[in-house]
């Protein structure tokens, strides 16, 4: 149960921890606020600065929302795909970047807290507040209207069964999960108030979904070329500066579907 991801000891595990810490930062924001208005006083936050209780309250958000994301990746995933999720679907260790990414952030926060608390704006963090909000809601909404075809994993052959998906959110953008993601991460940095960390986050992410999208589009295109080029012509990536040079590509091989590429589940879906 504990030594694959498969193991429903390994999820009960992870979904324990998540949960924990969810509950813990919900009570503390909930006490932060009470003492804020007056209701309750605690005497640790009466010997603090009323710059430092406003950064701790955007951390302890910062944390609600961070461990809201990998719950709903994992939720999400069992509710409408569930003969794929396991524990890995928390996407909690997903990558090395990721997670040096994260720690780079927390580092300058608490730098930013101990040595420049005066250095922040509220207002900054509650508009990164509704963007990581926004983000949130396409990237489910993507994740639901996929339902089974919806994958953590880069799938590696277009099967026969599959078709493109055009509706719900998809009418719209073309790659609703990666603009979710895009718009959530950045919003996490402007919520915890980090110029830094949001500089190189936008400009990170950017870098990569500008590689990502035209390929996976590219090869698309290949599987749907009546389809796939019309699609395009009428939606949009989401990302700013990111255009599509997708046209009509001729398959001198005489057959697409046998070869073997790669590309997300987004944006396909299983016939019924």
């Amino acid at each position: 149960q504990f030594s694959h991801a498969h193991g429903l000891g390994r999820v009960a595990t992870v979904a324990s921890i998540l949960g924990a810490i969810l509950s813990v930062n919900v009570m503390i924001l909930v006490q932060l606020y009470l003492h804020n208005y007056g209701v309750v006083t605690i005497s640790l936050l009466d010997a603090m600065t009323a710059q430092t209780i406003q950064l701790l309250k955007q951390w302890v958000q910062y944390v609600i929302v961070l461990v809201s994301f990998h719950m709903l990746e994992f939720f999400i995933t069992a509710l409408y795909n569930p003969s794929v999720t396991t524990a890995d679907s928390f996407v909690v260790n997903q990558s090395v970047a990721y997670t040096t990414a994260a720690l780079v952030s927390w580092v300058e926060f608490w730098t930013r807290i101990v040595f420049f608390p005066y250095a922040n704006s509220p207002n900054v963090s509650r508009i990164g507040l509704v963007v990581v909000i926004g983000g949130q809601i396409v990237r489910a909404l993507a994740m639901m209207t996929c339902g089974e075809s919806f994958n953590h994993l880069i799938q590696q052959t277009k099967k026969d069964n599959h078709v493109l998906i055009t509706h719900g959110i998809y009418n719209y953008l073309r790659h609703p999960s990666y603009v979710g993601f895009y718009y959530w991460s950045i919003g996490t940095q402007l919520l915890l108030g980090n110029p830094i960390s949001f500089v190189c986050y936008a400009i990170a992410s950017w870098l990569f979904f500008r590689r990502r999208m035209p390929y996976e589009e590219e090869t698309l295109v290949r599987y749907f070329p009546d389809e796939y080029p019309t699609y395009v012509a009428r939606t949009w990536s989401g990302l700013p500066f990111i255009w599509s040079d997708v046209g009509k590509i001729d398959d001198d091989s005489g057959n697409a579907d046998h070869e073997q590429i790669s590309f997300s589940a987004d944006g396909f879906k299983k016939l019924s």
